[in-house]
């Protein structure tokens, strides 16, 4: 009994440090304090294992259930008395759970917002500019290709794909955010997981555990795709919570990796999320331009869109809901909406750079099918 109320206790605390505390006080002595031990605790502590840790902590919680189904009184547990014991221990679970998340990572969703602290003014953009971003891409992600294709129209080869890819990914990371100005401790691990289509079926293409400190992406994502979302869930292992912010993150790393095969992934990515919002608004344009593009390009695009067939989602309304609930609560007011807001974070990126004076082209900074 009274381990169960310390529990709930450490619950109710937690929350109303969350929910209370200013995003200034968070940033000073959680994100930049705090936060920065507990990195260096997962990564030196835990991060040599070689395996996703994500199957681990769902291997942990496996045995811990059974063990507890062993341990019950079935007889008691259906008497007024069991019942009550059952929902305070479900009580006290929940609020381990709600400690254990924040204290580990959670907390900096009540962080700064990174926008707020670069000062970057974005602002929605109108059709016409979107054509502009669409056209422009497409001239820069044509030249990117250009260093990895045999031929303008074979697909880009998954043996081009970097055997270090986790090494170079959080290497360009770490340098994006120290560009920002935020500290690094650590070394975040970013690992592939083997179950393929163990997320994709959920519209999901990685997740980090903050249990575990590590981001994992799903072993079905196609090669093209892999280095722009390993970027991302790396950008939340070092406290980003913000999903468009991650994939701003995603695509500034890519930009600033020295490999020609990340820096492609990253264009090619963000190349899609500027595609999918001009077709939702201008779709019959869209499939004419689409039809000029290079035969190569349109195959690397079909790939992805025939991979992502292999892995159907699973109740994706409820999956959405649900989301978009959980990222509200936590202070994102446009819920899943945030993924899409890469676009203008990358184009208020770029016209901050040319105010100030900077070069673009040395720090610029799932899923539709098209």
């Amino acid at each position: 009994m009274k381990k169960r109320l310390i529990w709930i206790g450490l619950g109710i605390f937690t929350l109303t440090i969350r929910y209370l505390t200013t995003p200034e006080l968070i940033e000073q002595w959680y994100s930049r304090g705090l936060f920065l031990w507990i990195r260096r605790l997962f990564d030196f502590g835990v991060g040599w294992f070689p395996l996703p840790l994500f199957y681990v902590f769902y291997l942990v919680l496996i045995v811990w259930s059974i063990r507890g189904l062993i341990k019950t009184d079935w007889k008691q547990l259906f008497t007024w008395k069991g019942i009550g014991n059952w929902l305070l221990s479900a009580t006290a679970f929940v609020s381990g759970i709600i400690f254990f998340f924040f204290f580990l990572w959670g907390f900096n969703y009540g962080r700064v917002p990174l926008v707020q602290q670069i000062d970057l003014k974005a602002k929605p953009v109108e059709l016409a500019a979107l054509k502009d971003e669409l056209d422009k891409r497409t001239l820069e992600v044509l030249a990117a290709r250009q260093k990895l294709a045999a031929s303008e129209d074979l697909p880009i080869a998954e043996a081009t794909l970097p055997k270090d890819l986790e090494d170079l990914c959080r290497n360009a990371v770490e340098t994006s955010l120290e560009e920002f100005g935020y500290p690094i401790a650590g070394k975040v691990r970013g690992q592939i997981l083997f179950t393929k289509g163990i997320l994709m079926r959920f519209s999901s293409s990685g997740v980090y555990w903050p249990f575990v400190g590590q981001g994992n992406i799903d072993g079905g994502l196609h090669p093209l795709q892999q280095p722009f979302t390993l970027c991302h869930e790396l950008s939340h292992g070092y406290g980003i919570t913000n999903e468009g912010v991650c994939n701003f993150l995603g695509f500034v790393a890519t930009q600033n990796s020295t490999n020609a095969y990340i820096k492609y992934s990253g264009l090619m990515c963000y190349w899609r999320y500027v595609a999918i919002a001009y077709q939702r608004f201008a779709y019959e344009d869209y499939q004419k331009f689409r039809e000029t593009l290079p035969e190569g390009f349109k195959k690397d695009l079909d790939e992805i869109n025939e991979n992502l067939d292999k892995y159907p989602d699973i109740l994706p309304k409820l999956r959405y809901a649900a989301y978009d609930t959980y990222l509200k609560s936590q202070g994102i007011s446009e819920g899943m909406k945030s993924y899409s807001s890469i676009i203008m974070l990358v184009r208020a990126w770029e016209k901050q750079h040319k105010v100030n004076g900077l070069n673009k082209s040395e720090l610029l900074p799932q899923e539709s099918k098209f």
